[in-house]
């Protein structure tokens, strides 16, 4: 019978394709020389880095490395470098679910390894029910990685003021001008990443999703490199409606401002594929562009078009131009929103008067820069928000509005309204010379600030390389105290002060430490219902007369309530928006007695559940409250 050390190199090769790397590097290596030498084989690395890793930080340049020559990398070092990041990235997630103290400062370690840390953190947010902090686990991976998203979508927003910092001439192409040093899809997608949190759907996906759609739409139509440009324009109109692909089925006042319709990836991905005008269009152009059309959101007053450009000196049924008009374009106008035909211009017309707009239409009818376009979703999102606030109808009515998956609605919120904060802000060119732009810039960093501060300060990292470098160059000399001072320090002192608070242990409060005569009744974990407005909530902390446990709180000493009466007051995180700075008077609450898995939780309490994570380690249904986690502020609850 013939033995394993009689099968060719190759054979052995393709059976450790089936071993664990760790086996191989500690066990296989050491068979024998002929073994060892198999196990260092490039080739097997090499599989060995796509099988395990799915998500590579750009830096690596991964994907050419995969189309270079296969000696030009040293796969085996590859595969241990990230191996090693992953070890590291382990104990610093540890050490964040542990202790509060220095959270902040482990979490931007970890994101300084950018995508390197995606694959590792995803585990995490997904790790069994069983284990034991489960719930903690859960929220601190995916906070770190959702700030790991906002960097890209950060990152793919600077593209545009590094290409406003160039000088643009006359002989610069479309493409380059309208895009903005952006492609559509992505400066679309950074929106996205803000809410993706551990789901599918990045900037690399979205374009691989375009990139299928492009090639499926080719495949069914065999015969497009002999079509026009206008016959290729509505062709790829008709298909993307008859594949439902753009648009919204059946809308209404309230579905047309639904949260997920802003969103490029969403409409990608979800099988009724929901968009606005606006995104319809971008998903027109993007796909259009990829078979060799130039074709770009047209964005009008209350409504968003596309518009398809014949290639210079050709019309768009595929005639040459008068030599006069060599250089000129055609143009037509599709509206892949609301149908499968190409717009003619009468009817555009016709749209704009009845708007009161009589002149100026060769300026509106115009390609919309990439930039403008992002703007305009900013302020779709922004309206969804409002909406969403200002509706008088039942919470869950209208969940429906924010929720992009089942019960994340709650962590949805705050993001949203972030990335359009974060959108206004780069998507200005650097131009100190200009006031209104820098006043407005101003105003909006102020906005940014407070977010930062209040929801997101593990985005110090963040507003340091970004926001602090521009609001030096959109701060007016004028306004610096002195001629060496920066007038970005108040920001970066502020971040030193968060850092510093990051780095103390907070004093804990005891029971033990109550004066007589004053007695808090319920402890952290435990479930209630608002005795008067009858919403349910989870305790995260207390506090008595005349002292605050939580000494970051934004209120003065006369505005907290429980400096003024003589009861206990109690942090809690409510069904009504997820938020976790609610202070409710003993009086008002009533412990809701629960026994059993998380199936017996009320509603609005389980959509907290990914949230609840940043305050405690896991729901206990023998004893029907949440584990603490934050016995280092509460030891004795």
């Amino acid at each position: 019978m013939a033995s394993i050390n009689s099968l060719p190199d190759e054979i052995v090769h393709h059976i450790l394709l089936y071993v664990s790397p760790e086996e191989t590097l500690t066990k296989i290596a050491f068979l024998s020389k002929r073994f060892n030498r198999v196990a260092q084989e490039p080739l097997l690395w090499r599989a060995y880095c796509q099988d395990n890793f799915k998500y590579w930080d750009s830096r690596h340049g991964f994907k050419e490395r995969l189309k270079d020559n296969l000696h030009n990398t040293d796969w085996k070092s590859l595969f241990l470098l990230r191996l090693g990041r992953n070890a590291c990235i382990a104990r610093l997630v540890d050490g964040i679910v542990a202790s509060r103290v220095s959270r902040l400062q482990r979490i931007e370690q970890i994101c300084l390894y950018g995508y390197d840390a995606k694959d590792y953190l995803l585990s995490q947010c997904r790790v069994s029910d069983s284990v034991e902090d489960v719930l903690a686990r859960r929220y601190y991976s995916c906070s770190v990685l959702d700030s790991i998203h906002r960097s890209l979508a950060v990152e793919e927003w600077a593209k545009y003021q590094r290409y406003a910092a160039r000088h643009i001439d006359e002989d610069t192409p479309n493409s380059e001008r309208l895009n903005c040093g952006m492609r559509l899809e992505r400066a679309l997608g950074a929106f996205d990443m803000f809410m993706l949190h551990d789901n599918e759907g990045d900037l690399d996906e979205i374009t691989e999703l375009l990139d299928d759609i492009a090639a499926r739409f080719r495949s069914a139509h065999t015969s497009l490199d002999q079509m026009t440009t206008r016959q290729r324009a509505i062709a790829l109109g008709v298909w993307l409606h008859s594949n439902n692909m753009t648009g919204l089925s059946d809308p209404t006042e309230q579905t047309y401002r639904y949260l997920r319709n802003c969103l490029i990836g969403r409409a990608l991905r979800d099988e009724h594929h929901p968009s606005l005008p606006i995104i319809s269009s971008a998903i027109y152009s993007a796909v259009a562009s990829r078979l060799g059309m130039e074709a770009y959101p047209c964005a009008l007053p209350n409504h968003v078009h596309a518009t398809v450009l014949s290639p210079p000196g050709i019309s768009l049924d595929g005639h040459p131009l008068p030599e006069e008009e060599s250089q000129h374009q055609e143009n037509m106008f599709l509206d892949p929103y609301g149908s499968d035909e190409e717009v003619p211009l009468d009817y555009i017309y016709n749209f704009l008067s009845r708007l009161g707009i009589h002149a100026g239409h060769e300026n509106l009818l115009k390609p919309t820069a990439t930039d403008l376009i992002v703007m305009r979703t900013a302020q779709n999102i922004r309206a969804s928000f409002t909406s969403f606030r200002t509706n008088e109808r039942p919470l869950a009515q209208l969940i429906p509005m924010i929720e992009l998956n089942r019960g994340d609605w709650a962590r949805n919120l705050q993001p949203a309204l972030y990335s359009m904060i974060w959108a206004s802000i780069m998507m200005v060119p650097v131009l100190p010379e200009n006031d209104e732009i820098r006043w407005d810039w101003q105003q909006d960093v102020r906005d940014l600030l407070t977010y930062f501060y209040e929801y997101f300060p593990e985005d110090s990292w963040l507003i340091e390389k970004y926001v602090c470098p521009m609001y030096d160059t959109f701060a007016a000399p004028a306004r610096r105290q002195n001629d060496w001072e920066l007038p970005s320090k108040r920001v970066r002192n502020q971040i030193r002060e968060i850092r510093l608070l990051d780095a103390k242990a907070k004093e804990p409060r005891r029971r033990s430490d109550i004066a007589s005569g004053m007695d808090v009744k319920y402890r952290v974990g435990q479930v209630f219902k608002h005795r008067r407005y009858e919403y349910h909530g989870i305790i995260l902390g207390w506090a008595v007369e005349g002292s605050s446990a939580w000494d970051d709180n934004a209120m003065s000493t006369a505005q907290r309530p429980w400096s003024t009466y003589n009861q206990p007051y109690y942090r809690c995180m409510v069904g009504t928006d997820g938020s976790d700075n609610h202070v409710i008077a003993e009086e008002n609450i009533e412990i809701v007695e629960l026994r059993g898995g998380p199936d017996v939780l009320p509603p609005e309490i389980k959509d907290l559940m990914p949230m609840a994570g940043k305050f405690f380690k896991r729901w206990d249904g023998e004893r029907g409250v949440f584990v603490s986690n934050v016995k280092e502020l509460f030891p004795e609850d």
